[in-house]
């Protein structure tokens, strides 16, 4: 896939941006990037931290040959992308410290977090990208369907590069970690964008192969307890599988549960 990047200082989304330019018929491989987000969202239309200038804030277009119920399929390739290149980089990083590194290098202090640690990306369903547990990173899909073809779907990624959530409201710095605070220096931006992108296209070229099995083997969520928000429900039960179309098959204590959205919420 060929990418077309377009950057901007500031919008409000790079969502509402990128599918702004799908109806106007932009072709497939549009990237909206942006250095800061006014008006940033996840799931849920939640809104997302997204401070000037440190992290990557992007939408891709997307007009796949999918049917509607392999849109989850973006999802899972849009988070293992992630997944994928936080996890080379900062391999990257702990191999070139330690082979510049005349003697073995020291534990560091607990205020540059995990740096010298074993670092760990996990996905939790559906979209979120965790590092020792924490977000780094998440995905967002939405979709345009014309009766029961997809159209076209945008792909949102934020993922947390060089942020401090020294600023951010509590509940955020609780839950959320950037690679700058894991690895205890600044990143480059760019090159992580590079290869995102590279990561992303490699995978979207194996469509329509499903990406449930890679999808699969780097979910957090699968054998463990989980309570899970949906709408006004809580559901609550042994998450035992993902489905091919993303859902995840949870073991209550009435029997088995099949959720298509959700959040899944600490015990």
């Amino acid at each position: 896939m060929k990418f077309d990047i377009r950057r901007f200082r500031t919008v409000p989304s790079t969502m509402d941006l990128c599918r702004a330019y799908a109806e106007q018929g932009a072709g497939e491989g549009l990237v909206v990037l942006a250095d800061e987000q006014t008006a940033g969202r996840g799931r849920a239309g939640r809104a997302w931290y997204s401070p000037p200038g440190r992290s990557l804030y992007l939408s891709i277009l997307l007009r796949p040959n999918l049917q509607p119920r392999q849109i989850g399929w973006l999802t899972m390739i849009g988070a293992l992308a992630v997944c994928e290149i936080a996890q080379e980089t900062a391999n990257a990083h702990l191999d070139d410290s330690r082979s510049c590194a005349s003697t073995p290098p020291a534990p560091p202090p607990p205020s540059q977090a995990q740096g010298w640690a074993a670092l760990q990306f996990k996905l939790k369903w559906p979209n979120d990208v965790l590092l020792n547990g924490k977000k780094v990173a998440g995905v967002l899909v939405e979709s345009s369907l014309i009766g029961n073809r997809l159209d076209y779907a945008v792909l949102g990624i934020g993922l947390n590069v060089n942020t401090s959530f020294d600023d951010a409201p509590e509940e955020v710095r609780r839950r959320a970690i950037s690679l700058r605070e894991a690895l205890g220096h600044e990143v480059d931006r760019n090159a992580v964008l590079k290869q995102l992108l590279a990561a992303f296209g490699a995978r979207y070229a194996m469509l329509p192969a499903s990406p449930l099995a890679d999808y699969a083997r780097r979910l957090d969520t699968l054998g463990r307890r989980v309570r899970l928000q949906v709408g006004d429900e809580i559901v609550e039960g042994d998450a035992v599988r993902v489905e091919d179309d993303g859902a995840l098959v949870v073991m209550t204590d009435s029997g088995k549960r099949t959720v298509t959205f959700g959040e899944v919420m600490s015990l």
